[in-house]
């Protein structure tokens, strides 16, 4: 990635790299579009919606604005445009001034970083400057701290000017990746970018084959895939080797695996020919898959786990807001640039209140073990949505409400006529779908069996379609503020175009053990005896 404008040379010899485009005002200005956060609002700030008090410090606010507005684009490049000017006086032998220019610039990226922390664990962002932060971050620490440490080993050299080799390394392998995560094996596990980085004494570099190689795996799973499928690159004219096609041989789940590239290069500097064995930094985590039915929810969560606390023991809610929505978008296949059924700290709230009783106004931080238990109940129906036929098409178009409780169903349902219905997540039954639908009376809650959908032929919209007591769907939208919006239509308008024909065998349907709502739908002229008095408010406690 290069952060030079396009008519000023890059830091190194000129590189077919591209660019960082920093926001518009107009995209700074929308930040509360997509997740209903204003773009001052922080884990304490006045203005969310959901109402935190204010927050004290003014540089946690500046630092906000900063992302948001594209300001830290312009330091970096600034400081890019520094190293640039430093590079030229030291290939000149002149070094007045230099260490101390050195010395200032990685004080500023090391207060770049630390704003970058702090906005990442004390503030709920919108996923494109969440997106902007990782991205920013990766380029401080894999190109501008190494660049600038290879400058201080060449102001040391001048220096010192010791007879003999210089001891540390005139050559940096960086590397950048696109994508991370679950993925098929024998499919491209995404693009890989090494750069090799030089003092800026080096005259002249000749490497050989580069190639990635397992870490942190168990020798099974690297005598499996002990040779990647494409893995051997050479760099180009400008530095660059990239992989398009490297592909898992063999699975590897349930185990995290990440690599490193190696390479040898020769290089030549002060007129000394030096050999080294360069080694990239690690990479981003992968799981390699060989059934996605059955792998998918423990790999994804194994991913989002190690992203979002790497080895901490706990980790702030703001900071686990950031991480869950960039991996919620790629659950559930949107890209951060094009976001259809966006993640609302309203939805947030609502997660985090099932599970552990706090919403983000009360609960401060979420401990390994708590996010255990919060994945094991949403990955299994994050998995039903992704890979479900029609449920995907459903849920980003708001007629699979998903967030919703069971009360706030029936209040809604309550205004409506007999056969109107929502189909939410079930708050007690991990990884099921709830279909609360009203009768003329009484709202009543069916949880959708495995049988409903189990022929090959048969889906859910099959389901509700050949169902005569659901007749009008609400489909649910999003205000910017946070606020649930509820649109009904004629549940055949909608549906009827994915429609297949009746299965041979209507499937028998068995009710989930422990089931707490009806095993059965109800037809609309039915008038369900009221449970004993005694059962009453448990039935409310499970309706949820």
């Amino acid at each position: 990635v290069s952060l030079a404008p396009k008519s000023e040379p890059s830091l190194e010899p000129p590189r077919k790299i591209q660019r960082l485009e920093a926001p518009s005002n107009a995209q700074a200005q929308s930040v509360a579009t997509l997740t209903g956060i204003p773009p001052n609002a922080t884990a304490r700030g006045p203005s969310n919606a959901l109402g935190h008090p204010q927050q004290q410090q003014d540089t946690g606010i500046s630092a906000l604005q900063k992302l948001a507005q594209g300001r830290h684009y312009t330091e970096i490049k600034a400081i890019e445009m520094s190293l640039k000017h430093i590079r030229a006086n030291i290939m000149r032998g002149d070094g007045t001034g230099v260490d101390a220019s050195l010395k200032t610039t990685r004080n500023q990226l090391t207060g770049i970083l630390a704003e970058l922390k702090t906005l990442e664990t004390m503030h709920f962002l919108e996923p494109k400057d969440f997106k902007a932060l990782e991205t920013i971050r990766e380029f401080i620490e894999t190109y501008l701290i190494p660049q600038l440490t290879l400058y201080q080993g060449d102001v040391k050299y001048m220096v010192t000017n010791p007879p003999g080799q210089r001891r540390d390394s005139p050559v940096f392998l960086g590397l950048t990746q696109e994508r991370a995560g679950p993925v098929f094996k024998e499919k491209p596990i995404g693009t890989f970018s090494l750069r090799l980085l030089t003092s800026a004494r080096v005259s002249h570099i000749t490497t050989g084959h580069v190639a990635p190689e397992l870490i942190e795996a168990a020798q099974r799973i690297k005598r499996n895939n002990q040779e990647l499928e494409n893995s051997k690159q050479v760099f180009n004219e400008t530095g660059i080797a990239v992989f398009n096609e490297l592909k898992f041989n063999a699975g590897t789940f349930p185990n995290l695996v990440r690599m490193k590239f190696r390479v040898q290069v020769q290089v030549v500097i002060d007129g000394a020919t030096i050999t080294k064995n360069l080694e990239s930094n690690a990479s981003q985590p992968f799981i390699s898959m060989t059934n996605t039915g059955s792998q998918w929810k423990d790999a994804a969560g194994s991913w989002l786990k190690d992203d979002a606390f790497k080895e901490k023991f706990e980790i702030t809610v703001p900071c686990f807001w950031n991480y869950f929505q960039k991996h919620y978008l790629t659950a559930t296949k949107q890209e951060v640039s094009n976001v259809k059924r966006p993640l609302f700290l309203t939805d947030f709230d609502y997660l985090l209140i099932s599970k552990f009783g706090l919403g983000i106004k009360d609960k401060k931080n979420i401990t390994q073990r708590e996010f255990e238990k919060f994945w094991n109940w949403i990955g299994p129906g994050l998995k039903k949505i992704r890979y479900q036929k029609y449920l995907l098409w459903l849920f980003e178009n708001g007629y699979l409400c998903a967030f919703v409780t069971g009360s706030d169903a029936e209040r809604e349902l309550e205004g409506h006529e007999a056969g109107t219905f929502i189909i939410r997540l079930s708050k007690r039954i991990e990884g099921e779908f709830v279909i609360s639908y009203k009768l003329k009376t009484t709202v009543r809650h069916y949880l959708i069996q495995p049988d409903d959908t189990a022929d090959k032929k048969k889906t859910l919209i099959d389901f509700l379609g050949q169902n005569r007591s659901f007749l009008h769907i609400l489909q649910m939208r999003t205000s910017v503020d946070g606020k649930k919006v509820f649109y009904k239509h004629d549940k055949d308008e909608v549906l009827a175009k994915y429609y297949k024909k009746p299965p041979k065998q209507k499937a028998k349907n068995k009710a989930l053990p422990q089931n707490p709502y009806d095993e059965n739908v109800w037809s609309l002229d039915a008038q369900p005896a009221a449970p004993p008095a005694r059962q009453v408010q448990r039935r409310k406690k499970k309706v949820n």
